[in-house]
């Protein structure tokens, strides 16, 4: 099948580009008719302004009235020639847009060719009729009729050589250069017949003439020497045939005269209209080879466009022909094999669509090795079982299918037993860094019990600080990995004893404003990840927005959910950047290098997942970031939770326990404090006095039951207490004199 597809494809390719080459060539030798037209066209709107030049010269000579009707008759034959050309350039522009901008200057010349008319007969009068005052008027450049003609004649003979350079086909091109050639060397002739006729009346040069005639002569020679190179040997055999003659000769004798001037006496006794007769005539027939030259472009061009034409013809039918003949090979093919193959392609599809990506899911998210197996096991068996097992070619596309399928699910499952082995081997190290901060922060609360120097009790609370933020980098790598978190709590907690303990995890705590959090309970199961996740967001906001600024910490309650929002008056951020910021809160992708150094994101989304709560950022540059975290209704403490904590804390009082022994630890931000002093950043951080009490210790003041062994948070909020009074003393006491 697939050979008679590749064939059926290479000759209908084949075809296609031998019957655009064959159109391409019939539109190519259209085009080049049409322009060997034009340049026709051209070439004789050329020749009829300059013997309407010469007609004009000669009424002035002849005193500007004797001979009109001679020139009304030129101008007639002008007329008609510049109609043909409008006529024939209209379609050469469509065919040759490169020639366009020369059209235009000689539309725009030949619409102005009453004023060229007229300037022509009134040497000395302006078309506004203040006659000519300058010293160079009556001059050639300025006064003369080829003056008046020049711009014009010019025009047109740049026309003829850019249309000379247009055809396609190197015999067209050729032949179009030879009329352009002809055409030039006309124009540079006719010019030397004007300026020559003034000349031998005046019996003089004057200065510059003779220079002039050189560069007219010298440009008609060069163009007549490209004409020998350019044209075939026939073609230059008839130029020398029809360019021939006695006036010929005489002309050409005249001008080489003429240019001799400076050394012979005589060069310019020589009748003016024996020159104008003889270099006239010498034009005729120059003008005669030229039409033949152009009638053999035409013929050229018209048989050109003939044979491409029926070339393309012939190059359609046959490859139609064969396209025919293939194509009823292949469907004859096809019909034998496509039910086969399309039992093959459902299959295929089966597995690519519908197996494939649910075993390769299946596997992602398994939580074990033992999973993983049973599911590579099961697909592989039902890919097995879908797809047939034949002995031909088909048989041995359905056998690699399912190789294929295989290796697919090989290396999903090597992917995803890494990933297990990866998260193992983080949930090890983070439990394993989880202990050895907790035996810090132990450590530091001995030091803070028995420590009284202020100073040193706030150095080793920035150090009681650090060591928290430690702890949840682990917790953060714990997260990532997909681990339970190490701080569980058994009974509600006040939201407002979340946020504290989540300000408390963070460097800037004191930035934090959390007064307008209400007393409402959490559930127990969600405190820990719920204070990890507002730490996280804290933190971001504090580390970008000034720091001088305050980040608030505001609730809104609505029947159905809880929203918690986090402000900072940060710079900003960018709307793409804000848009793929919410996209992965939203969907929490796994944990790359090119995310690491937003982890905290990552960690936010994981913890949302788990929870199962909405987190979104909103943000406006210049204006700061709020981020809202979203509780549904259920994550919030019931009525029968609290009362059980608080029965617990009952039941502890009156046996006369510490808190800390026999209910479950109420939260207590580490470090977290309030600033004493000057306010200028470098205060000692302060709790309030009472702080980590439990509720029923604070609200009984009649209690006098002590208990029996301290609770190291609450020895650890006195010892702050007693270090801000004297920090604060020593601060506001005036300085002794010496």
């Amino acid at each position: 099948m697939l050979p008679v597809v590749v064939a059926l494809i290479g000759v209908g390719a084949l075809g296609l580009v031998q019957t655009a080459e064959a159109l391409n060539s019939a539109t190519d030798a259209q085009r080049s008719r049409q322009i060997a037209q034009a340049l026709s066209a051209t070439v004789k709107l050329g020749h009829q302004l300059e013997q309407e030049v010469a007609e004009t010269a000669d009424l002035l000579l002849r005193g500007g009235t004797a001979g009109q009707q001679l020139l009304i008759a030129q101008r007639i034959r002008t007329e008609e020639a510049m109609a043909r050309f409008r006529e024939a350039t209209a379609a050469a522009a469509l065919a040759s847009p490169a020639v366009r901008e020369l059209l235009d200057e000689a539309e725009e010349e030949l619409d102005n060719l009453s004023t060229t008319r007229y300037r022509a007969l009134h040497p000395d009068v302006p078309p506004g009729g203040v006659p000519v005052t300058s010293d160079r008027a009556g001059s050639p450049e300025d006064s003369s009729p080829e003056a008046a003609y020049d711009e014009l004649t010019h025009t047109l003979v740049a026309v003829a050589e850019a249309y000379a350079v247009q055809p396609v086909d190197p015999r067209l091109a050729a032949s179009a250069r030879v009329v352009s050639v002809l055409t030039g060397a006309e124009h540079r002739a006719a010019e030397q017949r004007g300026l020559l006729r003034e000349v031998f009346t005046r019996g003089r040069f004057e200065p510059g003439e003779l220079a002039q005639l050189g560069m007219l002569r010298g440009a008609e020679q060069e163009r007549l020497a490209e004409l020998d190179r350019i044209a075939t040997p026939v073609m230059r055999s008839r130029y020398a045939a029809v360019v021939s003659g006695v006036d010929v000769e005489n002309a050409r004798s005249m001008i080489e005269k003429a240019l001799q001037a400076d050394s012979r006496s005589d060069a310019l006794k020589v009748d003016s209209d024996a020159w104008y007769i003889a270099q006239t005539n010498a034009l005729r027939r120059l003008y005669l080879f030229e039409l033949e030259a152009i009638g053999v472009l035409e013929e050229e061009a018209t048989f050109q466009a003939a044979v491409a034409q029926t070339q393309a013809v012939v190059s359609g039918i046959s490859t139609a022909a064969i396209m025919a003949l293939t194509f009823y090979a292949a469907l004859s093919l096809a019909v034998r094999t496509s039910r086969r193959l399309r039992n093959l392609r459902q299959a295929a599809l089966a597995v690519a669509n519908t197996e494939l990506p649910g075993a390769i899911a299946a596997v992602t998210e398994a939580p074990s090795p033992d999973t993983v197996r049973a599911v590579i096991a099961a697909s592989t068996e039902r890919s097995a079982a879908s797809l047939p097992v034949d002995a031909d070619e088909i048989g041995e596309v359905s056998a690699a299918i399912g190789a294929l399928h295989r290796q697919a699910l090989r290396l999903a499952s090597d992917q995803a037993l890494q990933r297990l082995d990866i998260a193992g081997v983080f949930v090890a190290l983070s439990r394993r860094g989880q202990t050895l901060v907790n035996r810090q922060l132990a450590l530091i609360d001995e030091f803070e019990l028995v420590e009284t120097d202020p100073e040193t009790l706030s150095r080793l609370f920035r150090l009681d600080h650090l060591a928290a933020r430690m702890r949840r980098n682990e917790e953060n790598l714990l997260v990532l990995a997909g681990g339970e978190p190490g701080r569980t709590f058994p009974y509600p907690e006040l939201l407002s004893d979340v946020v504290l303990a989540a300000a408390a995890e963070i460097e800037d705590y004191a930035r934090i404003d959390a007064t307008a959090v209400p007393e409402l309970w959490v559930s127990a199961h969600c405190v820990g990840d719920l204070v990890h996740l507002i730490a996280e967001l804290v933190e971001n906001a504090t580390l970008f927005s000034p720091p001088t600024s305050r980040v608030q910490v505001s609730t809104h309650r609505a029947p159905e959910e809880l929203t918690i929002s986090v402000f900072d008056r940060g710079i900003g951020i960018p709307a793409g950047q804000l848009a793929q910021i919410n996209e992965r809160l939203a969907h929490p992708s796994r944990l790359t290098s090119e995310l690491a150094s937003r982890m905290g994101l990552l960690v936010v989304a994981r913890l949302a997942e788990r929870l199962q709560v909405g987190v979104e950022l909103h943000s406006a540059p210049g204006q700061g970031t709020m981020a809202l975290v979203r509780l549904p209704a259920r994550l919030l403490a019931t009525a029968e939770g609290v009362a059980a904590r608080r029965n617990a804390e009952a039941a502890a009082r009156a046996a006369s326990a510490p808190v800390a022994a026999s209910v479950a630890p109420k939260i207590v931000a580490r470090g977290h404090a309030r600033p004493v002093g000057n306010g200028n950043g470098n205060d000692l951080p302060v709790r309030d006095p009472g702080d980590a009490l439990a509720p029923a210790l604070i609200d009984d003041p009649a209690q006098t039951v002590v208990p029996a062994t301290i609770d190291p948070e609450l020895i650890r909020a006195r010892l702050t207490s007693l270090a801000t009074g004297m920090a604060a003393h020593r601060q506001a006491a005036p300085p002794t004199r010496p």
